[in-house]
């Protein structure tokens, strides 16, 4: 294992819909090199790759993955796949209309009536489409006792939004049994799907707080040395908006990057903190650590670093505005492929295992566009 300093891998995926079999190529390749993850957060679709890749063993995490999405996806219209990115734009976008008035199999059916039309408190009153194919699907693709025994499964954490109070809740396999609902409520966006009811609370889609659960995993054990693989769906690739999809595409990106961004400065400048505060009490003279404050400052202090590998998914031009729910199985198969070659060409690198200054206690690695990139 080429785990070097750290005792934990972590993955963190956060959520984008269809965008997200980009974790399976990421994964994929994160399982050839050795790194294979020992704690796995996820919010909205992130929750589903992340409750497959804790239900199974490593050596079926792949395969698992991959017939879900080819059970989720529609087949291909062929006409416009051997085309330009114009028409490859067009395949998407029809696609993606395929899903909006059809659902996908074994994931969501559209309701009828809609819910305007349905009666106030009804189960059709809520939400767009019926989930329960989903609970079926899960059921088939994660081994729950896999994933809730401590001895065999990765520690899974998932994010979603308790509508009563909006806060973000997160669902922690180290501290409860993670059932199929579970997973469905960090993905319960509405008002396409439905809420999910846990313990008499109502949850939505985690992602209507954050779609990033990178601090879960800080939180979770923040004396553990780690590093953790933050898999962005929505980084801005810098291009100004040239259409009207353009626009709507580049609106969800800033949404989406600026949490990503806010979240892993936090816990950065966190992580260096403690570092630095270990560093100082380290060089302070026996006599002053009785102090009733300094001996508080130690429970703050920490000698283990928290590096973060941020590896975001560039999007080609092809990728239409509604590729969250744009589901053809050709292009699941070109987001896994981007997904394992970006993290390839991030693992070859393998800086986060260089010396670093003894306060440092959190170095961050942006992987974006094909090169890597200074964290501002």
């Amino acid at each position: 294992m080429p785990k070097g300093k750290y005792q934990r891998i972590a993955m963190a995926c956060q959520g984008g819909g269809a965008l997200g079999a980009y974790h399976m190529g990421a994964l994929k390749a994160m399982e050839e090199k050795g790194y294979s993850p020992d704690m796995i957060a996820g919010i909205s679709i992130g929750a589903f790759s992340a409750a497959i890749i804790a239900g199974n063993h490593p050596q079926d995490r792949i395969q698992k993955l991959e017939e879900f999405w080819d059970t989720i996806s529609w087949p291909d219209s062929p006409f416009f796949l051997n085309g330009n990115d114009q028409m490859r734009k067009i395949h998407n976008y029809w696609s993606a209309l395929q899903g909006l008035y059809f659902g996908q199999p074994h994931f969501f059916t559209p309701r009828f009536p809609y819910p305007e039309f349905s009666l106030k408190g009804s189960p059709n009153a809520t939400s767009y489409y019926d989930t329960a194919k989903l609970r079926e699907t899960l059921l088939k693709f994660v081994d729950f006792d896999v994933l809730n025994s401590k001895v065999l499964g990765a520690r899974l954490l998932l994010g979603a939004t308790r509508v009563k109070d909006g806060k973000l809740v997160f669902f922690d396999s180290d501290t409860m049994k993670i059932e199929p609902e579970h997973v469905m409520a960090s993905g319960a966006m509405p008002p396409g799907f439905p809420g999910v009811v846990i313990d008499g609370d109502l949850y939505w889609d985690g992602a209507c707080v954050s779609n990033t659960p990178i601090e879960s995993i800080f939180v979770a054990e923040a004396k553990v040395p780690t590093l953790c693989f933050m898999i962005d769906l929505y980084a801005p690739n810098g291009k100004e908006p040239e259409t009207i999809d353009d626009v709507d595409m580049k609106k969800r990106e800033l949404a989406y990057s600026s949490r990503t961004a806010h979240n892993i400065a936090h816990v950065k400048s966190k992580q260096n903190l403690a570092k630095a505060l270990h560093h100082l009490l380290e060089n302070m003279p026996e006599k002053n650590k009785n102090d009733p404050i300094i001996q508080e400052i130690m429970g703050m202090a920490s000698d283990v670093n928290f590096d973060v590998v941020h590896v975001a998914y560039d999007k080609p031009d092809y990728e239409a505005s509604n590729c969250r729910y744009e589901f053809s199985k050709s292009s699941i198969r070109d987001r896994e492929r981007h997904g394992y070659e970006d993290m390839i060409a991030v693992l070859e690198h393998s800086n986060w295992l260089k010396e670093r200054p003894a306060h440092i206690g959190s170095t961050i690695h942006i992987y974006k566009g094909g090169k890597f990139c200074k964290a501002k």
